[in-house]
């Protein structure tokens, strides 16, 4: 079980998240045809069903409560804090405000309030800065993700605690799956009932998302009878996956793309060892939204060559990712106890 190619497929996937926004966000034209291509929402979905995977393994291995907290805080507070109080405080040379008014602004500490509580979404943008059409943009729109990662680790004992009381512990993880899979229905419909998307928001809460978690948490319990059938599962996952995907359908669609994952990330052996100068994919999926937008503001895409400006835009995410892991993640994982870098 320790011998797999997570760091990999975890790269991989903030890598296709990076591109997919760069295309998304930037709007250059001639980059859309492109964007079929990297599915942002497949990539975090599947970094639910690794993360489902990974943390339960990190808990169980893991002989205090509170031991399991510093873990999960050690890998994931101090970028963030740092990404978050960053933007805050440089993005106001950019701001349509003077310093005084945009460092005494509601909107500002609006801003550090909600982020620094993983609560975004109820103040995504800064005053004053990346105005689009007279409105601010969000400043960071990838990290809604991680309001749910957090949840997710503050679920996972809980969850536990009952997979550990029950003999069918299958009976369980399909009960949280279809659970999940009406709590996200339920929003979704009414949300397009309603034409409000409020409701939509909360589809896109931990509930909903349940079933991608749990997906991995079922595949750590059932790791043996995994490995077993891997072969055959993976083509069944592949061809439930593209069936569901045409269709437009997210029935069996956590289960499948866990499947093929999973199958990937314990068959690729030599890219186990593909982290070995640092596991930068935490730092490029944080830090990738507000170097785009700052490409965005300067207008470099419209004076100089979108490809040269987005590859530039891509290296320089690469960079930061690269130091935030050797500079922020691994000196506080380092000093965590009992901390271990693949969880």
């Amino acid at each position: 079980m320790k011998q797999n190619n997570f760091n990999f497929l975890r790269f991989y996937f903030a890598f296709v998240v990076v591109i997919g926004h760069l295309i998304g966000i930037s709007k250059i034209e001639v980059f859309q045809k492109f964007a079929p291509y990297f599915n942002t929402y497949i990539s975090v979905t599947a970094f639910f069903c690794i993360s489902g995977f990974l943390i339960t393994g990190s808990y169980l291995n893991t002989p205090f409560l509170k031991d399991y907290f510093a873990k999960r805080a050690a890998r994931l507070l101090p970028a963030y804090l740092f990404v978050v109080v960053t933007c805050a405080i440089f993005l106001s040379f950019i701001s349509i405000y003077p310093f005084v008014e945009y460092f005494t602004h509601p909107q500002f500490f609006k801003y550090l309030a909600a982020n620094l509580s993983f609560l975004n979404f109820l103040q995504p943008a800064l005053p004053g800065v990346f105005l689009r059409n007279g409105l601010a943009f969000p400043v960071n729109g990838a990290l809604w993700t991680l309001k749910v990662e957090v949840s997710f680790y503050l679920a996972l004992p809980i969850i536990l605690y009952f997979v550990q009381k029950v003999k069918r512990k299958y009976i369980l993880f399909i009960g949280i799956y279809l659970f999940s899979m009406g709590y996200n229905y339920f929003f979704q419909e009414l949300s397009e009932i309603k034409g409000n998307d409020f409701y939509n928001m909360l589809a896109r809460q931990l509930p909903g998302f349940l079933s991608y978690f749990v997906c991995g948490i079922a595949l750590y319990y059932y790791f043996e009878v995994f490995q077993r059938f891997k072969k055959w599962l993976f083509a069944v996952g592949i061809i439930i996956f593209f069936i569901e995907y045409k269709m437009g359908l997210e029935i069996l669609t956590p289960i499948a793309l866990s499947i093929i994952v999973f199958a990937i990330a314990f068959s690729l052996k030599q890219l186990n060892s593909f982290a070995k100068h640092g596991d930068i994919s935490y730092g490029i999926y944080i830090f990738h939204v507000p170097i785009i937008n700052l490409a965005i503001y300067f207008g470099f895409f419209e004076r100089y060559n979108p490809f040269v400006v987005g590859f530039t835009v891509i290296f320089i995410i690469l960079l930061i990712g690269y130091a935030s892991w050797h500079i922020i993640e691994k000196p506080f994982l380092k000093r965590s106890h009992s901390v271990r870098v693949v969880d």
